[in-house]
């Protein structure tokens, strides 16, 4: 099998400007054991989101980093959101930053939240990107028009293979291009844990991951450490997955429903 990972999906910053520099800073992180691959060309535009309204997806925060848009993030509590943990790893800390909730535009709107606090999980791997999961405070409430918590799924929640979710966010839509001003969603299908080895491995897809995606529809609109959800709940939360963006590799998530994880922010949050 020959693939790239990378954070974010199907990133390319060829001829990205200073904001999408950063943003891919914190994107394309790979597990180290895929340094030799291939990397394939990317093929096409990112495809099968649309933009859509914040009403209908309250919980989307924009994860910043001195002012600048570098990942998604999730309203969870009255005062925690929840992302993941290689987008919050330094030099990201508390005093750097801020999340922005209740607008569509990652630019203008909506209300900026200071953070107080940022957990990773203690388990966090870089190289094999597993476990990816972080939490952070924030020092006033999440307050605001558009602006209310998702619930999150219980330890032990699986869902069957096809099971149609949407994931949510400013990812890239055009190779090389600027990220989008406005927020965009796609709606996919639950991969097996089976399927989604045979395609990526089996030691690369642990049980703290679940997978989604269909060819010419996946989380490529999507930013890393974005919301994964399916019946008004969440359970993925955006982590790696192929630069071949809508090809046949399944998009991998931080598994909420694994309970290592749950266990993890039940324990820092609790939620």
């Amino acid at each position: 099998m020959k693939a790239c990972i990378v954070l974010a999906l199907c990133v390319v910053s060829a001829f990205a400007g200073p904001e999408e520099d950063l943003w891919l800073k914190f994107n394309t992180v790979r597990p180290s054991d895929l340094e030799g691959y291939e990397v394939p060309e990317f093929e096409g535009r990112i495809v099968g989101g649309n933009e859509v309204s914040i009403a209908n997806f309250p919980y989307q925060l924009s994860l910043r980093h001195n002012g600048n848009h570098i990942c998604g993030a999730s309203v969870i509590s009255s005062n925690w959101a929840l992302s993941a943990a290689h987008c919050t790893v330094a030099p990201v800390s508390a005093g750097s930053a801020t999340l922005r909730g209740g607008s569509s535009s990652r630019l203008t709107g909506g209300v900026i939240f200071a953070v107080a606090q940022i957990v990773n999980h203690p388990q966090y791997n870089a190289n094999t990107i597993n476990n990816d999961v972080s939490v952070l405070r924030t020092t006033t409430s999440f307050t605001g028009a558009n602006i209310s918590p998702i619930t999150i799924v219980p330890s032990g929640t699986n869902f069957a293979g096809g099971t149609r979710s949407v994931v949510s966010g400013w990812g890239l839509t055009t190779p090389g291009g600027s990220l989008p001003t406005n927020l965009r969603a796609v709606d996919i299908p639950v991969v097996t844990l089976a399927t989604c080895r045979s395609q990526w491995g089996t030691a690369r897809i642990t049980d703290s991951m679940v997978c989604a995606g269909e060819p010419g529809r996946d989380s490529c609109n999507g930013d890393s450490g974005g919301p994964l959800v399916t019946g008004g709940r969440q359970f993925g939360i955006v982590s790696w997955g192929a630069v071949q963006c809508g090809g046949n590799l399944a998009g991998v998530y931080a598994n909420i429903g694994a309970a290592v994880i749950r266990n993890f922010i039940s324990s820092n949050t609790g939620v």
